[in-house]
Formats: structure tokens, sequence, C-alpha cells
């Protein structure tokens, strides 16, 4: 009998974090000092000449296209295994998306299939390390060289993820990370743009310093609060005394409440203004650069966690796990498997006190707001319909681990 339950994810503060963030709440002041010190430790980890605080991934998208040579009509090639509302970023510029499909051992660009999309009208190449898995760069790289276009790498999954000993993030012409509460590095929200272009990053540094005047003022107490709550709520006494109960009263009512609270609907969104969005409190860059240099220990943690659920999960019919490539270095931020039905295992894991989640990205080849780029992505389409997310984070202890394998187990069996 298990009297806690286990929440989907953890976030990894310290009474010292909390400390900092009081303190800069309560003063408002070093806001440029603060980011100034985030920024050189993000890029000296990374490996970047340059790296950019900002207050949110699409901000930082936004802000590298706004400084690159294209026109609308012009083409991208991505991943077709993704999230809508990144791409709604290119799209937003006018760019035509020519979805790829991924590989299905580690969700990331086939690189074999994006030889054959590139046209005369493809300009730009992008490469997203789901799940913290590398995609493939030297094929990437390579593609993106012959073709001479300019790759850009989502890596809002992936600090500390390497290719060959080698930061992801730091192959292409910029970069865009994220540190939102679910990642590995949390700012209870933004993220950073890493380039090696001295051009690119000056430009964009200039756009942030003439955004800032007409920029709200940042809303440090209201972020402060909702990542509060998010990590105290998951906790695992509190959510399993506060947060559970809660959430089965209210599946129990409406079963895909927690769904659509948590996952964001596919939907054109083209209005991006970057004027709307109120910059980096000092509290955050405080935050940020504390998680940083605990990120070498959060990824061994995590790592250690999936290399346990690697042996649970051992020989499970109708069950598939992912496994990361040997070139590279997975950082362990999500663990995902792919099951027939995996709502329901997902309904059967949360009546036995385990949350997990039905992944939020989708075969955007397949969306109806793509009707018109459509093409086929088996790979993508399958991964889709059979993907789920269990939890994973570094205080969950070998217990935890095998009693989420027993209870799948129970559920395919049945």
């Amino acid at each position: 009998m298990h009297f806690l339950s286990l929440p989907r994810h953890q976030i990894e503060t310290s009474l010292a974090d909390y400390a900092g963030i009081l303190g800069s709440l309560a003063t408002g002041a070093g806001r440029q000092a603060a980011m100034r010190r985030f920024e050189q430790e993000f890029g000296d980890y990374v490996g970047c000449k340059h790296a950019i605080a900002i207050s949110s991934g699409r901000l930082g998208i936004h802000l590298i296209l706004e400084q690159l040579a294209i026109e609308p009509g012009d083409e991208v090639i991505v991943p077709s295994f993704n999230l809508s509302a990144a791409l709604e970023r290119f799209c937003q510029f006018g760019l035509v998306p020519k979805f790829c499909d991924v590989r299905k051992g580690d969700l990331t660009i086939d690189t074999k299939i994006a030889k054959s999309l590139v046209s005369r009208k493809t300009r730009l190449l992008l490469a997203t390390h789901m799940y913290g898995h590398a995609a493939n760069m030297d094929g990437v790289t390579a593609i993106a060289d012959k073709n001479n276009l300019v790759l850009i790498e989502d890596c809002a999954h992936a600090v500390g993820t390497k290719w060959k000993n080698r930061c992801v993030g730091t192959f292409g012409k910029a970069a865009i990370f994220s540190f939102s509460v679910l990642k590995l590095v949390t700012t209870f929200g933004g993220g950073m743009i890493a380039t090696n272009d001295d051009d690119l990053a000056g430009a964009i540094r200039l756009r942030l310093s003439r955004l800032e005047p007409t920029q709200p003022k940042p809303a440090g107490i209201k972020k402060a609060i909702t990542g509060t709550i998010m990590d105290v709520g998951t906790k695992k006494l509190t959510f399993s005394f506060g947060a559970w109960p809660m959430l089965r009263l209210m599946r129990s009512l409406k079963p895909a409440v927690q769904q659509q609270i948590m996952t964001e609907t596919p939907r054109i969104d083209r209005d991006f203004d970057p004027v709307t969005v109120a910059p980096l409190h000092p509290f955050q860059a405080k935050l940020g650069l504390s998680q940083l240099r605990k990120a070498e220990g959060l990824i061994e943690r995590r790592q250690e966690v999936g290399r346990w659920y690697d042996q649970e999960l051992s020989g499970i019919d109708g069950l598939d796990v992912f496994y990361p490539s040997s070139e590279g270095r997975h950082n362990g931020l999500y663990y995902g498997v792919l099951v027939e039905k995996p709502a329901d295992l997902s309904s059967y894991l949360f009546r036995c006190g385990i949350d997990s989640e039905t992944s939020e990205y989708q075969n955007c080849a397949g969306l109806s707001i793509y009707r018109d780029y459509a093409t086929d992505c088996p790979v993508a389409q399958d991964v889709q319909s059979r993907i789920l997310r269990l939890p994973n984070y570094p205080s969950m202890a070998r217990t935890d681990v095998r009693r989420v394998a027993v209870a799948i187990r129970n559920f395919l069996s049945a």
C-alpha cells in the first residue's frame, strides 16, 4: 500500500534560493548585474561566445528571426514531432514549414529525410533536441553547410545535452534554451539565446535595449508566486495530500481537465509582439544562476533514474523505450515510453497515485492548422498516438521507479 503519490515533475530548489528570491523582490535592484552574471556563467557552461537572457523562449525565437535575411515564402525544414506554438513563430514571419519525420529511437530529426527536403527556397533548418536527446549534429550541420542554410537549434529541453562531448546550442547560427518550471534549470519562466555570431548578438542586444522602455515592468511577484506554488505543490507530501486529491476530484468531474490546464492546444498564433513581454526580474537571473551551478549534479541523478527505468521496464511486451545516441549525452530531463492506448495507461497510473503525461508535442505535419503543408510523417504520427512521459526527477528513489514499472506491467498484462 502506497500512501504517497508521485508527481510527474519536481523542481529542485533550496531555502537559499528562496532567500534570494525574497531579497530580489524586496529591493528590485541589481537587474543588469544579475543578468550579466547569469549570462556569463551560462555561456561558459554551454561553450558559446554570447548568451542573452530573455523572458520567454518564444521571444527568443522571434528576436533571432527578426535579424535574419528571410522573406515570406522562404522555407524552413522542421522536425514534424514538435510543439506547434514554437513553429508558429516561424509562420509569423511568412516562412513555409517543410515537415521532416523524426527518428523513433530519440524523437530527433531524421537527417536522411531532411536531405531530400532541401529546395531552392529553403533558407533555414531547425534542429530540436526533443526530450533532452541530442539530434545527429554531424548530419544536421552537413546539410546546413552544403546548402548554405541557417541552422537554428531548439534546446528548450536540452540544457547540458551534448553531441560528441560538445554542448548542443553551439552548432548553429543561434539556439534558444527554456527555463520554464518543467525544465532542468528553471527561472520560473524565461530563457536564453546562445550564439557565436558577434553581429547577431549585437543586433539582438540592441533590439532588447530598445524594447525595454516600452515593455511592461517585470511581473516579479506574480512569477515568484506561480513558481512557488508549482514547486511546493509538486513536493511528494504536498502533492499526495493536496494536489493529487484535488486533481482526482476534478478529473472525476471532467476527465480531461488536467490535460486542458497543462497542455497548449494547437492554434494559429501569428500576432506575437515582443513589446508585450515583460523582461526578466532580477530574482529570475539569481535563481537561474543557482540552478545552473547544480546542473551537472541534476543531470547525473536524472540519468541514474533513467537507467533504473531501463532496467525495471526491460522485457515488458507492448512497451518501447527511447534510447539516446551513443554519440550524444542525454541530460535525463524526460523519460518517455511508447504504448498502445497511452491515455488509458495514464489514467490507470493516476488511480495508482502516479502522475504522468500524454505529450503536448504532436505530429505537426498532420495538424489542421498546417493542412496546406501536410505531408506523411509515419514515425511522428505513431509517436504522437503512443507516447507517455513518466515521472522523472532527481529525488526519485529506486523503489519509486519500481512502483511505476509494476503498475505498468499490471496494466499491460490485464
